[in-house]
Order: structure tokens, then C-alpha cells, then sequence
């Protein structure tokens, strides 16, 4: 993994301000910060985990039996993802939170999601217990799906200063682990909303999810603004769940910080890019997809790199438009926003984009495919509009080969 360099950091809430990544100036297109300087907020501890390595935790402990086996019978499993939610300035997480759940109750019984894979910032600005009512099972109350997560910068950032009053005794990710890493998942995870949703007993922030159709290895990138940071001992676990994973399943990896974005506010982590190729080379396993969120917005890019004698593509999706109030913007090629497919450089294209609606990815999953429906509409502050799918894309599990519909 490289060292660190100079990188501006962005601020959040209160009196911080935004301020654009340095990147690489040689790029029309830049996807990745060139340089960054050390975050304003130091690596943060990581927490004892529920339990014993290697951290996996399987669909069937929750899903009620007739779902689980309609997935078997039916030879595919749904779900929803997105990241980014829940900022309490507004009520965009709301107005997604509905678009999920109209397109879940709209579907029939063998389409219905199985879950939502939430990828990170969670609660804003530091994932406060107290946030969790209004901001979670609130927000989610009649979703009907299972809500798994892996965390982002903003559920272990510690209090600001800048903000107002430092609680001594907040701990990072305190709000995330008690309610995904419960020790008691029966419990309600909030009294005084109307929500009956209880806590998850996930085994820690990065863990393997196990489905009978895909492998999801989710990754914790730690609390940097603009570069993930990711240590040994998490990699080397990384590397052992690449091994271990079903080759003839579908395999994804999850992560926060994306490895590659055109946004002009975040810009993709090299740190965390560094640490997926190196260790997918390493391993000589190769993903079928990676998801990340982070940046308000959705990019979808096809990345190819060489490996064993030939040519593989894998696709890296950032959904971070969830309901973060703020959407981000794309970096202008001569004074426009990009047309696509755009070559941004000889191995990375990007696909597709949404920079003006707040939306959601639906995926489908079977034993030879994954088929990817992204989508979105403009918020509205009453009611829900009609979607409109932006994106449709499909990969191929046996040569790894992505489609556009």
C-alpha cells in the first residue's frame, strides 16, 4: 500500500467546509486523488468482534425459512443497495427508504428483495445513538426487507469540536455496533418511533456475507474524508475470504470508499484501489463486482486489468444517493459533463452516471448472472414519482463478461 501524501480534506457538518481533491492533472477525466494530506480525523480503532474469524455471517440466520427456500426453488435472490443516508437536515433518506419499498411491494413474491445491503454512513455526521430513531428504523419503518450494513467514514467519526459540545464518552462506531452488532438482535431497535425493526448480530465491521447465490465480502475503510484506510490485519483476512469464497457463486466486494469516482468533492481512494488489486492479484481471485457509496451520486465504471494470460473486467458501482441532502457533480470535460461510455483512461471506462436524482440499485442473482437495475427520480417533498431506470447492466459469472441493456 502507498504512503501517505499531501491530499485536501474535506469537512463536513457545522462550520467545515467542502474542498475539491488534489488529482491528477494530466486526466480530462480524473477518477482518483493524485495526493492527500493526512485526515483531519486520525485511524480509528476498530472493535472487538461478536465472536471468532473469519467473521461470516449466513442469509438463513434471519430470512424466514418459505423466503429462504423460495430462493432456492426460484433460482434467484434479489436485493437492494445503496449507501449514504442518513442526514437528518432533510428527508431525501425518506423519499429512497419509499422507493424501495414501492418497488418491493410491487414486485412479486419470487422478485421481492431479500434484504437491503446498506455500504456505509449510515447515520450522519458521527453516527450518534441517539440519531438512529428518526434517522433509521424511522426512516425504514415500512420497509419490509432486512437491513445489513458495513460501515463508512461517518458512523466511527469522533465528535468535532467545530460542531459544539465533545461527549467524552462517545466511542467510534458506538451507535453502528449496537445496532448491527448487537449482542441482543431481539431487541427493538427504537421505542419511540414506530418501527418494530430489531438490531442485527453481525460479527463485525468487515465480514463475509454468505447467500445461496453470491458471496459478499464487506470491507470497513475506516474514517477519512477523501482516502479509505485499510490495515494488515484486515487485508490478510481479506485475502483469506477471497481464497474461501465459492467459485461457483457470484462473488462482490463491499466497500465505503470507492476505488475510482469523477465527482469533483470526494474523488476516488487510491489507498483502498491499492488494496483490492493488489490483493485480488495476490490471490488470483477476481470479483464480479464491486459496490461502494461514499460519493453522492451514481457512476458505474468498468475496470480491466490483466490477469491469468487474459483480459478481466470487473465492474465497480458507487451508489452513495440514498439521502445525503447534497448530491455531488461530476467533473466537466471542456465546460460539459461527460456523454457516455467515457474512456477515462486506457483501462477504466465509465458507463453510466446520475448526478441529479436521488435513487437505489436493485440486484438479481442466479447461478449464472447478475443483472443490475439502477434506479432513481427526482425528490419531491410529498408522494412518490414514477422511477425511471437508469441504468441496466448484466455480468456473465462463468467469463466475468459485462453487458449494458
Amino acid at each position: 500500500m502507498s504512503k501517505f501524501k499531501f491530499f485536501t480534506q474535506g469537512r463536513g457538518h457545522g462550520k467545515r467546509s467542502v474542498h475539491a481533491p488534489v488529482v491528477a492533472t494530466d486526466e480530462k477525466f480524473p477518477t482518483q486523488a493524485a495526493t492527500f494530506q493526512d485526515p483531519h480525523f486520525p485511524f480509528q480503532p476498530l472493535p472487538p468482534p461478536n465472536g471468532q474469524p473469519p467473521f461470516r455471517y449466513n442469509l438463513s440466520e434471519f430470512l424466514d425459512p418459505a423466503d429462504f427456500k423460495l430462493i432456492h426453488t426460484t433460482g434467484t435472490m434479489v436485493f437492494h443497495t445503496v449507501g449514504d443516508t442518513g442526514d437528518y437536515r432533510g428527508r431525501e433518506q425518506d423519499f429512497v427508504a419509499g422507493l424501495m419499498t414501492q418497488d418491493s411491494d410491487q414486485q412479486p413474491a419470487n422478485k421481492k428483495p431479500a434484504f437491503f445491503y446498506h455500504l456505509g454512513d449510515v447515520v450522519y455526521f458521527a453516527g450518534d445513538i441517539d440519531k438512529y430513531g428518526d434517522n433509521f428504523y424511522e426512516t425504514y419503518k415500512d420497509y419490509p426487507a432486512f437491513i445489513v450494513s458495513i460501515p463508512g467514514n461517518h458512523d466511527c467519526q469522533p465528535d468535532d469540536p467545530q460542531d459544539g459540545p465533545v461527549d467524552p464518552n462517545k466511542k467510534p462506531l458506538d451507535g453502528w455496533i449496537q445496532n448491527f452488532m448487537s449482542k441482543t438482535p431481539t431487541k427493538m431497535g427504537s421505542l419511540k418511533t414506530a418501527s418494530n425493526r430489531t438490531q442485527m448480530d453481525l460479527p463485525n465491521v468487515y465480514w463475509t456475507f454468505n447467500t445461496p447465490f453470491a458471496t459478499i465480502i464487506g470491507l470497513f475503510s475506516n474514517v477519512g474524508e477523501n482516502q479509505g484506510e485499510i490495515h494488515k490485519d484486515q487485508i490478510d483476512w481479506f485475502r483469506e475470504e477471497l481464497k474461501a469464497a465459492d467459485p461457483s457463486l457470484a462473488l462482490i466486494v463491499a466497500v465505503h470508499h470507492p476505488p475510482f469516482s469523477g465527482d469533483v468533492e470526494h474523488s476516488g481512494s487510491s489507498e483502498v484501489g491499492t488494496v483490492l488489486f493488489d490483493s485480488f492479484k495476490a490471490t488470483g481471485v477476481y470479483p464480479h463486482l464491486i459496490l461502494s457509496g461514499h460519493v453522492h451520486n451514481y457512476q458505474r465504471f468498468t475496470y480491466t486489468v490483466s490477469a491469468h494470460k487474459h483480459k478481466i473486467t470487473v465492474p465497480c458501482v458507487v451508489a452513495g444517493n440514498g439521502g445525503y441532502t447534497n448530491l455531488g457533480k461530476l467533473h466537466k470535460i471542456d465546460g460539459k459533463y461527460p456523454s457516455v461510455p467515457l474512456r477515462a483512461n486506457d483501462s477504466l471506462v465509465l458507463e453510466q452516471y446520475d448526478q441529479d436524482n436521488f435513487g437505489f440499485l436493485r440486484l438479481e442473482v442466479t447461478k449464472s448472472t447478475i443483472t443490475g437495475s439502477y434506479y432513481s427520480a427526482p425528490y419531491v417533498v410529498s408522494g412518490l414519482p414514477a422511477v425511471e431506470m437508469r441504468d441496466n447492466f448484466s455480468i456473465e459469472l462463468a467469463t466475468k463478461a459485462v453487458k449494458t441493456a
